[in-house]
């Protein structure tokens, strides 16, 4: 088990580090705030369910909103029928899960370039969300005009926590969520490895960007971290 240290952000000189250091110094900080993600999000899920089991409307309706349930906005929340009731259930628990640890790693390293990027160093955005809001993020330099930023946040783990958000909820990521899905169902581990071929949407380059996830797993043995776990609190 790993300690739970959470740093609130990548150290400004990171990109004074001889390789080998910096790439130690990044996983060292990235590795647990990803283990805590994956840990508040399963939290979640089952919050999930109990709001379930006892009928806690007021619950089910912000997870229906927070994971962006289909047809949100057109559902009764003070006359649910059981069919709406399962249906949004089934769709939760496809959505309420955790992410793979080797790809949110080979994610951060490929959108912060190992802690060293100014959206991560100026907004601690580690995976380059982007956000139409430009009063609530970094413009990208050279483009001043554009009509979108990146996402800053507070810290690292507010980072981390919108960057799982946004695969569970986006419907650009639902074959991934289907795919995860059918994993557990069966009861077979999940690797970032596998569930990178779903990412294609993620970055304007496409396909080409699964390769580079794939590619940064394997040459930097990200799926030794798998089965890491965070000590007992």
């Amino acid at each position: 088990p790993i300690p739970r240290m959470y740093f609130p952000h990548i150290p400004k000189n990171i990109s004074e580090f001889k390789s080998r250091i910096k790439k130690d110094v990044f996983l060292s900080i990235i590795l647990p705030i990803a283990l805590r993600g994956n840990e508040l999000v399963l939290q979640e899920r089952k919050l999930m369910k109990v709001a379930f089991l006892s009928n806690n409307i007021y619950q089910i309706e912000n997870l229906a909103k927070k994971y962006k349930v289909k047809d949100f906005k057109k559902i009764n929340f003070s006359d649910l029928t059981t069919s709406d009731l399962n249906r949004i259930k089934e769709e939760l628990l496809t959505k309420i899960n955790k992410i793979p640890i080797s790809m949110i790693l080979a994610q951060s390293i490929i959108e912060s370039g190992w802690g060293s990027s100014r959206f991560a160093q100026e907004g601690n955005a580690l995976f380059g969300e982007w956000t139409w809001k430009t009063n609530l993020g970094i413009k990208p330099k050279g483009n001043l005009d554009a009509n979108f930023a990146v996402k800053n946040f507070k810290n690292l783990l507010e980072s981390l926590n919108s960057y799982i958000l946004n695969l569970n909820s986006h419907p650009a990521y639902s074959d991934m969520r289907k795919f995860r899905a059918l994993k557990y169902q069966m009861g077979k581990k999940i690797t970032g490895y596998e569930t990178a071929n779903f990412l294609n949407k993620y970055a304007e380059i496409g396909f080409e960007y699964v390769i580079k996830i794939e590619d940064m797993i394997k040459s930097n043995r990200l799926y030794r971290y798998q089965n890491i776990k965070l000590e007992d609190h």
